[in-house]
């Protein structure tokens, strides 16, 4: 199945062609998770803060749907 990835933050460091604009293209398997996405994009789950999907948070375990967009957000720290 085919989904658009934005990354936010410092995500997108690892990807040198990476588009704030457009994000990324990936093809994963049916019935793969957002955990499965995570590792195929080689990101660590501790180094993220949220994932949504088509504008609602999801959980690692939520299995993707074809065409969705996918928003990973990094932690957001403060002080």
């Amino acid at each position: 199945m085919e989904l658009n990835v934005k990354l936010y933050g410092t995500l997108s460091r690892p990807f040198d062609a990476y588009d704030h604009g457009e994000g990324l293209g990936v093809s994963m398997a049916q019935g793969a998770s957002v955990q499965d996405l995570l590792a195929y994009l080689n990101l660590d789950a501790k180094g993220i803060g949220m994932v949504f999907m088509d504008g609602g948070p999801v959980k690692m375990d939520t299995l993707l749907k074809e065409g969705v967009l996918i928003k990973i957000f990094q932690p957001i720290f403060g002080g």
